[in-house]
């Protein structure tokens, strides 16, 4: 008999142990025999979850063909409209920059095209810019060759393209202004190119008012100062005077540096007479004297010779003057008041008249007396020249 009181080794708060399974059935392994149970177990555990399907994960299911290529053609549209945003606002950034009215302007102007360039630039002409034409930009030299754009820079509405022409061989630096005048698609600015400042050829002669003068084988004509200036584009024309038979001048070249009002230096000429002209001239001295010597006046209005002393108590009939002698003359430069004629030797001519009076009839005389034909010729037409008397009745020369 046993003592319940006395604590059982093997039992836990009152428990047995339990007995393992192989006691409970009644079988017997070896150690042998459960490892390798053990771990035919577990293979087959491994095998089971390897190729056991898992519940949660559906199965994956193919894109048809017509899918994938929608998704590729929709990817690539997207990228190419980036591609062709990006080109778009860069050309149209390049197409609205402020240098590019600039260089239409200079293409058209290298090109030879000057209407173009001028209607480009919004410069107007009149009548008077005889220059500013195809045909006379034609016949100039050291012309714009080509040109380079060295900066732009933008100020609000206002930009300011500066640029260095080709010209006889030189760079000539230019600037130009521009203004804003609105936008394109509201994104790109619009630039208007302002009418540069033109220089001008000037042409000074020395001669009759109305001379003409030839520019890059245009004509035109002088005021009454003998001073013309022309509006011209960058480049080299010849002057030329056109005196006709009677004058001539040597004439000259002007430069036209770039743009900004640059004015060339004047081309300066003085007409003087060709041989026809100094043979006119001289023909229009003897008419003068001529024409004093036809006068039936003691004293002939404008002439540089006259008689004086008649007596009041005659009466003077048949009165007429007779030439000795003609003065000779030479024809000198021109001066303000025309090409200057000195008598370089004194005519002769005397007067006579027929008198009759208390005392008697008879014949009264004077001289012989100086005719000095001293004066200028004012001009030409195409009968001859036209001399004026510097001297009146009974003056001396007075010069120019």
């Amino acid at each position: 008999m046993s003592d319940e009181n006395t604590p059982d080794p093997d039992q836990h708060d009152g428990w047995g142990a339990v007995p393992s399974v192989a006691s409970i059935r009644g079988t017997q392994e070896t150690p042998a025999a459960a490892q390798n149970a053990q771990a035919g177990q577990a293979t087959q555990s491994m095998q089971s979850a390897q190729y056991a399907p898992t519940a949660s994960r559906a199965p994956r299911r193919k894109l048809r063909r017509g899918q994938l290529v929608g998704i590729i053609a929709g990817s690539t549209a997207v990228v190419l409209l980036l591609v062709a945003g990006v080109v778009g606002f860069s050309v149209g950034s390049a197409t609205h920059s402020a240098d590019r009215p600039v260089r239409a302007f200079l293409d058209d102007l290298t090109a030879g095209k000057v209407t173009d360039a001028l209607d480009a630039a919004g410069i107007d002409r009149t009548k008077s810019d005889v220059l500013l034409t195809d045909a006379a930009y034609a016949k100039a030299t050291a012309k714009v060759t080509g040109y380079r754009v060295a900066a732009t820079r933008t100020d609000g509405d206002t930009a300011t393209v500066r640029a260095y022409l080709r010209q006889a061989g030189r760079d000539v630096a230019a600037t130009f202004t521009l203004d804003k005048t609105g936008t394109d698609w509201g994104v790109f600015s619009v630039w208007e190119l302002q009418a540069p400042e033109l220089g001008s050829v000037d042409v000074s002669v020395r001669g009759p008012s109305g001379a003409s003068v030839q520019v890059a084988g245009t004509s035109t004509k002088t005021p009454k100062d003998g001073t013309v200036g022309l509006r011209a584009l960058p480049g080299t024309y010849a002057v030329t005077y056109d005196g006709g038979k009677w004058t001539k001048a040597t004439g000259g070249s002007a430069v036209v540096g770039g743009f900004g009002g640059s004015t060339s230096t004047p081309v300066q000429m003085t007409a003087t007479l060709t041989n026809a002209g100094d043979q006119a001239a001289k023909r229009a001295v003897d008419a003068w004297v001529d024409g004093c010597i036809a006068s039936n006046d003691a004293a002939p209005a404008g002439c540089s010779f006259y008689a004086y002393g008649e007596n009041p108590a005659y009466t003077y009939t048949n009165e007429k003057w007779t030439l000795e002698s003609r003065p000779t003359v030479a024809v000198g430069s021109w001066t303000t008041n025309g090409w200057l004629v000195s008598t370089t030797t004194f005519g002769r001519a005397t007067f006579t008249a027929d008198i009759a009076g208390a005392g008697g009839t008879g014949t009264a005389t004077a001289g012989p007396l100086n005719v000095n034909a001293s004066g200028y010729i004012t001009g030409f037409s195409s009968s001859g020249a036209t001399f004026r008397s510097a001297v009146g009745n009974g003056s001396s020369d007075t010069g120019s």
